[in-house]
């Protein structure tokens, strides 16, 4: 119980540098006006998501009786458990492929 208290206690002093994130959001939308109270709401939204995430983890190392620090495959397996969940949205712009090309054909 004390070590949630301590996640929760750094859940709350934690968050995302608000310039970081306008330039995140500029480049994602592709638009310069991209306001502060977007900032804002934007933080809190990513910060709500790693906080499932990370707990999500937790869940998966005491399913598997492991402790410690949480490791990238406790974290994939929390992705895809929220994403079965429907709690990941779902990507609306392809991703790129830089494989549709052999070096021979360029």
């Amino acid at each position: 119980m004390e070590e949630q208290m301590n996640r929760y206690e750094s859940f709350r002093r934690s968050g995302f540098q608000k310039a970081a994130m306008k330039r995140l959001l500029v480049s994602v939308t592709g638009s310069q006006k991209v306001t502060m109270p977007m900032t804002i709401a934007m933080s809190g939204i990513a910060k709500m998501f790693v906080g499932e995430i990370v707990e999500t983890a937790r869940i998966v190392m005491s399913e598997r009786k492991e402790s410690g620090p949480i490791r990238p495959c406790h974290i994939r397996e929390a992705y895809r458990r929220l994403k079965l969940e429907g709690k990941v949205p779902k990507r609306t712009v392809p991703r790129l492929s830089f494989a549709r090309f052999s070096p021979t054909q360029l």
